[in-house]
C-alpha cells in the first residue's frame, strides 16, 4: 500500500473513532416521565400535582416527588399559582390524593422543583424523612379545607 494511502486510512479511522465518541456524548440525557394527577376540581379552580420523580429503591428513595399547582379555570395557561415547589409523598398518600374528576392541566418549567429536590437530597436522612407527606398532598401543603 502506498504510504500516502496508509496515512489517509489511519486518519479516517481515527476520525471515525473520535466521531463516534463525540456522538455518544452528544446524546440527550433521558429524563424520567412526568405526569400529572388531579387533586381537586371546583367550578372555579383546579389543583394538581406534577409528579417529577418516581420512587428509586436503588438510591434509597422510596418516595414520589411532586410540585403542586393551582389554576383558576378559564384563565390563560400562564396565570397559575405554585402551591408547593417540592413535596415528598408516599405511594399511599399519592393514591389518597388522586381525584377521579377530570380537568385540563399544564406543565411548567421545573427549575424551582429541581433546585428544591437537590436541596432535599443534600439533607441528612432523618431530616428528609421528617418532611415526607403521609396523608394527602392538599393536607400537606395546607389547603385541604380552604375554599376554592
Amino acid at each position: 500500500m502506498h504510504p500516502k494511502r496508509i496515512s489517509l486510512t489511519v486518519l479516517f479511522t481515527v476520525a471515525a473513532i473520535l466521531g463516534q465518541a463525540i456522538l455518544a456524548r452528544a446524546e440527550p440525557v433521558e429524563r424520567p416521565p412526568i405526569s400529572a394527577i388531579i387533586l381537586s376540581v371546583s367550578p372555579r379552580t383546579v389543583r394538581w400535582a406534577t409528579v417529577h420523580t418516581a420512587p428509586d429503591p436503588g438510591e434509597d428513595d422510596p418516595y414520589y416527588h411532586v410540585e403542586v399547582i393551582e389554576k383558576e379555570r378559564r384563565t390563560p395557561p400562564w396565570q397559575f399559582k405554585r402551591l408547593a415547589t417540592h413535596v415528598v409523598v408516599t405511594a399511599d398518600a399519592l393514591n389518597r390524593s388522586r381525584s377521579r374528576q377530570k380537568a385540563r392541566t399544564y406543565f411548567y418549567k421545573d427549575i424551582e422543583f429541581r433546585i428544591a429536590y437537590q436541596n432535599w437530597r443534600a439533607q441528612p436522612r432523618p431530616q428528609r424523612e421528617a418532611g415526607v407527606c403521609r396523608t394527602t398532598i392538599l393536607e400537606c401543603v395546607g389547603v385541604a379545607d380552604k375554599p376554592d
